[in-house]
């Protein structure tokens, strides 16, 4: 059995603190976080971070980034993902520098792990484009004895928030093309939506994360926030194919915003 932790939606800042008014500090939410990974979880074969590392694709927030999980969860295996609000090459430069991989794919016992780049420069929304579907393609056709499960920054169905839906991955059917031809593929990870989500198409399970950051309220038309607690994803994947998942919050007193 593969043990993976999702962690998404980071938002650190150029600098330590409140990213925005109202918001916490995205800092010591992080720092919470990976406590809670450190002290309640085992030593993950992957931990995923699943995009908006950081909340201005700054060097110095993903070096500060980069820092904080060496000091809370060294040594662990980690790959990232850029989001809308990364710039894909610093944190490429950043993640690859510490020898960590962005994108790309692995194996972990029977089973295949494929990140995929999903951020437009300059924009909220996400589209996966033809040279990375042709990669997902190619990496799924390599390996056609494994269970996959794939990971993207931004939502592939609809979350049933319709400002967040409106900022979605744009080409999901592109993509469900592709995995519709390898039933083998038995999940979908995603962050973007900052809540918990979790629906099934064609046997394949499709599944937000919350955020480290801050967490959107669910079924809402115009943003706005929720008072969850910030939380990560836990998976299980089985030799045959099967996943136990649940998501974990933070306990104890909700974070004060700061202006």
């Amino acid at each position: 059995m593969q043990h993976i932790l999702q962690i998404s939606d980071t938002h650190l800042g150029r600098e330590p603190g409140p990213i925005r008014p109202g918001y916490p500090d995205s800092d010591r939410q992080l720092a919470r976080v990976l406590e809670a990974l450190r002290r309640n979880e085992a030593r993950p074969d992957l931990l995923w971070l699943t995009g908006d590392l950081a909340e201005d694709p700054d060097p110095a927030a993903y070096t500060r980034l980069l820092a904080m999980l060496d000091e809370h969860v060294k040594g662990w295996p980690l790959a990232g993902l850029a989001g809308n609000h990364d710039d894909w090459t610093l944190l490429h430069r950043a993640f690859t520098g510490a020898g960590h991989a962005l994108d790309g794919h692995r194996l972990l016992g029977d089973w295949l792990l494929v990140g995929i780049n999903s951020a437009v420069a300059g924009q909220a929304y996400g589209r996966i484009e033809p040279a990375e579907l042709s990669r997902l393609d190619q990496v799924l056709t390599a390996h056609p004895d494994h269970w996959g499960m794939v990971a993207v920054h931004h939502p592939v169905v609809p979350v049933g928030s319709a400002w967040m839906d409106r900022i979605g991955l744009t080409n999901p059917d592109d993509l469900f093309a592709i995995l519709d031809h390898h039933p083998r593929v038995r999940a979908c990870l995603f962050g973007h939506i900052h809540q918990d989500f979790r629906a099934e198409r064609q046997g394949v399970e499709l599944l937000g994360c919350p955020s480290t950051c801050v967490q959107f309220a669910p079924g809402s038309e115009q943003f706005a926030l929720d008072t969850e607690h910030a939380g990560y994803r836990v998976l299980a994947l089985h030799a045959d194919g099967r996943i136990d998942t649940r998501v974990e919050r933070l306990s104890g007193e909700f974070p004060e915003a700061r202006a």
